[in-house]
């Protein structure tokens, strides 16, 4: 095997262009850019606050608004002192963006005052003095002596003396927050801890810490700003402030669309930064080398295959959960093959280098987000081993600008390839043990997982070790990466989340989005078009095509991205305006319906009869009586009878007058009809207080056990909530009993006049005793219910309690469902596994068992 030496990366000594310097400075700038736009999203959501708080809060909230946007600005300051080499554009936009920065000092000073209860009067003083050296900071700015052109030069920037315009603003913030804030915090310590959470406390603090951290090289001395960081305690402040409102995670990321929105912008951001750096980055020279065909090929198509793929199941349906993981598992995946297409050409080692440690600070979430998309498909919460995985995600993100991602390159005949540091080894070594963890809960669950589940398992295996197959080659083994074609893995990631359902495009939204944006793609085709000709001058054929590709792909994906995403919003309120006319047509057409109704009353009779009797009997039976004019009675051999019973109900209804007692007991009785309803039951008859129902009747089921236990949690469940309600308010409430027994009945209807569809037998007997017998806030079953339900809910065994005129009876409770077949924490709701081994149950399958566990 033919061996390749190590190339060392150096930075040159002397004099670099612009363009390099802002190359070999970016890992330095890169934290203010996050910094930035986390006040920006952060600020948005502030005034959402601001626009809804009441008058007290208003003011608060505005302060808030502008202290993010500030606090932001200054990441966006640092970064250009990072990333500016000439020093007059520097100072320029120095100037500009303290127009940004300069309410950072009085809106913080202001919230402190807030925070301490308006008691401490002194910090609001303050603030006005913040706001006056702010002015007095815009006014040099204007006449053109905010920043000095003479600088203190540092390995991370290039750092401008402030005039005597800026300096007492400087002062001012750190001055004020050790002599005024941290005294008034410690004094109010209490009421702050009583009033507002501790994450708001540490984030203030925090905020002026790393805020005063930018002082030494302002000052002359070597040290990192800490303004860098300054996103992180803007996170802990929003959280404090809004935990309740706009940060519980899932409704921000799904319910409210926020990861299908942060996945537009990502994207956005990514595919204007690829097609003008090919359009003004890449010159003839980039393609001397003959390695950009054919081994350009394949990194190419994974790249837009897989960003392309992720538009269209992030866009289908934004709030599905599924969606938005499988999205952004295909952006991650585009992104670590991003960097591979870079290193085909013959352009900087720096520009290479650069780009591959900006996509690796996404790409080191990716075990973290494929994890979480296989156990979403298998229909599991994720396991708690994953905050493990989430915590070498986040250290090997921290590490990716980092020199410890690569340190040299080996320069193979198919491109050059990173030689990978200890940052690269973290990002195989956690992505092996994803690998792993996922192979033994497939192995473990196989039996249950679904044909679609296995697919997306199956992709997520084959990406990964093609992922992990490119290690060989960036420690020396001359193998070309297998990771270039993670176009395979990705359209099989596709195909699958395509059959699990979430690609149900519905509507005029999605048809309108896809005409739009199919518009723009021939667009961009004829504009490409007309352009080759331009660039043949300077580059081959084969080059021509391929930079062509590379300018223009990239805004073809963001006009599609931008059509299809934008274009939603008008599209649905188109749906809801066509929604609105089917409404009115149908209401027309029920006029008319009424009209011919009204010209027929004898027929209008006859259907408000059989209405009554379908209320009365169940639909067989009805069918039946009006047939033959009587019912035959039937033995049923396996029927399910419930019964409910109020605890205490004398009691509380001696304390009640009789209209609120009967709306009362209306109110739950109808919730129960609604629930018995839904689960395949028919209701039988209340005697007071009591309420009797059965599963199996008049036609005998094989679920009819599970039926009535899955209703049974619904009842206890409303049950519950309802004496939560009534404990907070102070009211008196019932609390009820449930028994379920299962066995054969005799059916039939009595009565001549008023009919009564009712059962008897032994099993309505032990079906009482199983109720009377029972606690409240249980649901207390018979062992022949038990025996076929206990496979699918978590059961308690209580022993032979006695049952008058029936001896001792085994009984259990029946507490959930097992954890397998639940979609909630609380095991009330079942979810999709359930319902295909119920389907199968009902179709008259034998389902064998593996164990009780």
């Amino acid at each position: 095997m033919e061996s390749y030496p190590l190339i060392y990366f150096l930075k040159p000594e002397g004099i670099i262009s612009d363009w390099e310097y802002f190359w070999y400075q970016i890992p330095y700038g890169a934290p203010g850019i996050l910094t930035f736009f986390v006040g920006v999203f952060l600020s948005y959501f502030a005034f959402q606050k601001f626009r809804k708080s009441d008058v007290d809060n208003k003011i608060f909230h505005l302060n808030l608004t502008i202290s993010f946007i500030s606090f932001g600005s200054v990441g966006l300051v640092l970064t250009t002192r990072a990333w500016i080499q000439d020093v007059n554009t520097l100072v320029f936009w120095n100037d500009l963006l303290y127009f940004l920065v300069a309410p950072l000092a009085p809106t913080a000073f202001y919230m402190a005052y807030h925070m301490t209860g308006k008691q401490s009067k002194l910090l609001l003083y303050y603030s006005y003095l913040c706001w006056l050296a702010s002015f007095v900071l815009y006014f040099g700015v204007l006449i053109g002596k905010g920043f000095e052109t003479t600088i203190f030069e540092f390995p991370f920037g290039k750092y401008p003396r402030g005039s005597s315009f800026v300096r007492p603003w400087g002062i001012l913030a750190p001055l004020g927050y050790f002599i005024l804030i941290l005294p008034s915090f410690i004094k109010h310590y209490q009421y702050i801890r009583k009033h507002y959470h501790l994450t708001l406390f540490h984030g203030v603090n925090l905020l002026f810490l790393l805020t005063t951290l930018n002082a030494p090289s302002i000052l002359g001395f070597k040290v990192y700003p800490g303004g860098f960081f300054l996103f992180i305690p803007m996170l802990l402040v929003a959280y404090g402030v809004f935990r309740s409102d706009f940060f519980d995670v899932n409704e921000l990321l799904f319910q409210k669309n926020g990861m299908f929105y942060f996945l537009f912008a990502l994207l956005s951001f990514v595919l204007i930064f690829i097609s003008f750096g090919v359009s003004f980055g890449l010159s003839p020279d980039a393609y001397e080398s003959a390695k950009w065909y054919p081994w350009g090929i394949p990194p190419v198509v994974s790249v837009f295959g897989a960003v392309f793929l992720s538009i269209i199941v992030a866009g289908a349906n934004p709030s599905a959960r599924i969606n938005q993981l499988c999205a952004f598992a295909l952006i991650l995946t585009g992104f670590y093959v991003i960097q591979s297409v870079p290193l085909k050409l013959n352009i900087s080692y720096v520009v290479q280098l650069r780009i591959s440690q900006m996509t690796f600070v996404a790409f080191a979430f990716a075990p973290s987000i494929m994890v979480r998309l296989v156990f979403e498909a298998i229909g599991q919460k994720s396991p708690f081993w994953i905050q493990g995985i989430d915590f070498l995600c986040v250290t090997a993100a921290i590490l990716a600008p980092s020199p410890y991602l690569f340190v040299g390159y080996f320069d193979y005949p198919w491109s050059r390839v990173h030689h990978g540091g200890p940052a690269e080894l973290l990002v195989g070594a956690n992505g092996a043990i994803a690998i792993i963890l996922v192979l033994f809960t497939f192995i473990r669950n196989k039996g249950y997982i679904n044909f679609a589940s296995k697919w997306i398992i199956g992709s997520f295996f084959l990406s990964a070790i093609l992922l992990l197959a490119a290690l060989f080659p960036s420690h020396g083994f001359p193998i070309y990466p297998l990771a270039d074609f993670q176009f395979i893995p990705a359209f099989l990631l596709g195909y699958a989340v395509l059959r699990h359902g979430a690609l149900s495009l519905e509507g005029r939204t999605i048809q309108l989005s896809q005409r739009l944006a199919n518009l723009g793609l021939i667009t961009m085709g004829i504009a490409a078009i007309l352009y080759f000709p331009l660039i043949r001058e300077q580059y081959g054929v084969g080059e021509s095509a391929f930079h062509l590709t590379m300018i223009v792909l990239p805004l073809v994906l963001f006009n599609y991205l931008v059509v299809y995403i934008m274009s939603r919003p008008l599209a649905e309120e188109l749906d809801i305006s066509y929604f609105l006319l089917d409404l009115e047509k149908q209401k027309a057409d029920e006029e008319r319906e009424k009209a011919l109704i009204a010209q027929d009353k004898a027929e209008e009779a006859r259907e408000e009869s059989e209405k009554l009797l379908l209320n009365i009997l169940p639909y067989k039976v009805a069918k039946e009586l009006k047939q033959k004019g009587s019912v035959t009675p039937s033995r049923i051999e396996n029927v399910t009878v419930l019964f409910t019973d109020f605890k205490g109900f004398t009691k509380v209804a001696e304390g009640m007058d009789e209209q609120s007692l009967i709306e009362e007991l209306d109110a739950c009785f109808t919730q129960f009809d609604e629930i018995i309803l839904r689960n395949n039951l028919e209701k039988l008859k209340t005697i007071g207080d009591s309420y009797m129902c059965a599963g199996g009747v008049p036609v005998e089921t094989r679920t009819s056990a599970i039926d009535a236990c899955l209703a049974a949690l619904e009842v206890q469940s409303f049950m519950n909530q309802l004496k939560e309600i009534k404990s907070t308010l102070g009211l008196p409430f019932w609390e009820l009993r449930l028994g379920i027994h299962t066995g054969p009945v005799v059916a039939g209807v009595v009565g001549r006049f008023k009919f009564a569809y009712d059962i008897w037998g032994d099993t309505v007997n032990t079906a009482s005793r199983m109720e009377s017998g029972g606690e409240t806030g249980k649901i207390n079953v018979s062992k022949e219910t038990y025996e076929l339900v206990k496979y699918f809910f978590v059961t308690e065994y209580r022993g032979k309690i006695h049952g008058k005129n029936k001896g001792e009876l085994d009984m259990y409770f029946v507490h959930r469902l097992r954890p397998r077949y639940s979609q909630d924490p609380d095991g009330k709701a079942p979810n999709q596994y359930f319902r295909e081994v119920y389907s199968r149950i009902t179709k008259g399958a034998n389902i064998r068992w593996k164990n009780e566990t």
